[in-house]
């Protein structure tokens, strides 16, 4: 029997890993399965799961890990070995993933990410226990402060005092029972925000999920093209005539009724990405839990948080709501991924700066931003015209192309059309002018920006890694110009839009003085 202690040696995972090899290959050979069925040879069905169990259990001997030299050892293959090695300094992320049947078994995979790592994993640890896979993960982020401390003096994650840096032992200390050992170590989880479940459904309703539904429901139009004999079997069983709405009341029915269908799928998916949402701090550590078929933990080391963004549509400024998105360093290829995972989907206002609080400390309470000046106004007003009247000139030159012979009377006609659209380009210039603003102080720089959904970007300016002020031909003649600040990991690129090129100077040599200050 392998020793408890993952730093102990070669260690193999959990007895029950070769069930859910067998179910990782079933799903690419599902196809081949569902023609056997269909022809119904059972004997040739239950013969390949048969085979397929016994290859997955030679897998599992096979597969072997280890805390050793520094770093994560995976060695597996049945016909040719890999050995794939993570040293602990590279590692990134650290989630818990646990799907139905993974907390039916009281079991969980332990997925370990780095810097640059692609769109997949880097070792997926698929099974071990739910203890086992806390304690390890501990043990990670542990032995990865002690190795690359970010601060002298600095908490390591886990809240464990880095103390000079030194490097811990492999493993992560001591050799016993690693439950035990992560819970002695582990601090009290004290919990920053829990989403009940009409604060889920909302999420999805007044979130980019609502509009995600919409995609589902365009190809459902064309059942018909999937099922052939589906027009004529409910032909069969209905009356065109008696079901389709011919009065006012009918259509506003109708129409209620694919609303309803509409916000509901958009809250179902919410519900399954985000039941149980619960937002907690162990430490210098944030963990996040969420979901409801598959649920995932993900651990974020407060030390390698680069961004906060708080975003908030028209909607939800009417109702008060807002979301938060974190970006932490090291995450370049899989910023949407980990910005999907590592965010609050949804807040009332007024706990934004309790919030920001606990994730920068010192960031709040979100000072005063100042406006830019008069002259971005006009830009953003004729920047917004411009977009429109490109547009409508694309619309207009094939209709007048194609309707030539109708005579004269089309041009007017359209600009009956075009002035509203114009009119309302103004109202969104003014909008998207009214939302721009920043502020600086020493310790984090403030930026905001966007019309339809406004985004406030906090940036912790010793974070920064570099800036540069840039300015287009039309900014020059404006007197105005954009900072852009660089900052580690992937995702948007923090800026403040249209200001005066002093006062972006002014922000970029901030910017790098604290950099040069920094230690």
């Amino acid at each position: 029997m392998p020793s408890e202690d993952p730093g102990a040696g070669p260690r193999r995972l959990h007895l029950l890993s070769p069930v859910f090899f067998a179910v990782g290959h079933a799903r690419r050979l599902w196809p081949l399965a569902l023609l056997v069925a269909a022809r119904r040879q059972w004997w040739l069905l239950a013969l390949g799961a048969l085979v397929l169990l016994a290859w997955t259990t030679v897998e599992w001997l096979r597969r072997t890990y280890a805390l050793e030299g520094g770093a994560l050892r995976l060695e597996e293959g049945v016909l040719s070995r890999q050995l794939r090695a993570v040293p602990f300094d590279r590692i990134q992320q650290v989630d818990l993933v646990r799907k139905p049947l993974h907390r039916l078994l009281g079991v969980a995979t332990l997925r370990v990410e780095t810097a640059g790592g692609g769109s997949a994993a880097e070792v997926d640890l698929d099974v071990v226990t739910l203890a086992e896979a806390r304690a390890l993960r501990s043990r990670l982020l542990r032995a990865k402060a002690a190795l690359v401390p970010e601060q002298p003096g600095a908490a390591a994650p886990g809240g464990l005092a880095t103390g000079s840096g030194a490097p811990a032992a492999p493993g992560g200390a001591s050799h016993a029972d690693p439950a035990a050992d992560e819970v002695a170590a582990r601090p009290a989880e004290r919990v920053l925000l829990r989403l009940g479940l009409g604060e889920v459904m909302l999420a999805g309703i007044t979130g980019s999920r609502a509009a995600a539904a919409l995609v589902v429901l365009g190809p459902l139009s064309q059942a018909t093209d999937w099922f052939p004999g589906l027009s004529d079997w409910l032909l069969a069983r209905f009356d065109p005539q008696a079901v389709t709405p011919t009065t006012p009341a009918a259509f506003l029915v109708v129409a209620a009724l694919a609303a309803v269908v509409w916000l509901g799928l958009a809250a179902v998916s919410s519900i399954v990405t985000d039941h149980g949402f619960t937002v907690a701090r162990v430490g210098d550590d944030l963990v996040v839990r969420r979901g409801l078929l598959e649920r995932r933990e993900a651990v974020l080391p407060l030390t390698r948080l680069q961004v906060v963004r708080i975003e908030e549509s028209l909607l939800r400024r009417a109702l008060g709501l807002a979301s938060v998105r974190l970006q932490s360093a090291g995450r370049a290829g899989r910023s949407d991924e980990t910005a999907s995972r590592l965010a609050i989907p949804i807040l009332q206002r007024v706990q934004v700066n309790r919030i920001l609080g606990e994730l920068l400390p010192g960031a709040a309470p979100i000072p005063a931003l100042a406006a830019p000046p008069p002259a971005a106004r006009r830009r953003a007003v004729t920047r917004s015209v411009l977009r429109t009247a490109l547009v409508a000139a694309v619309v207009a030159l094939p209709i007048w192309f194609l309707s030539t012979r109708d005579g004269p009377g089309v041009a007017p006609r359209f600009a009956l059309f075009v002035l509203p659209l114009l009119a309302l380009a103004v109202v969104v210039g003014l909008a998207a002018y009214r939302s721009l603003g920043h502020a600086a102080g020493e310790r984090f720089l403030y930026a905001r920006a966007g019309a339809a959904i406004r985004v406030l970007t906090v940036v912790p300016v010793a974070k920064a890694q570099s800036g540069s002020v840039r300015s287009s031909p039309f900014q020059r003649r404006a007197g105005l110009a954009t900072l852009h600040v660089d900052i580690a990991g992937g995702g948007p690129v923090p800026r403040v839009y249209d200001e005066t090129q002093p006062r972006t100077e002014a922000l970029l040599q901030l910017i790098l003085g604290r950099r040069v200050a920094s230690p």
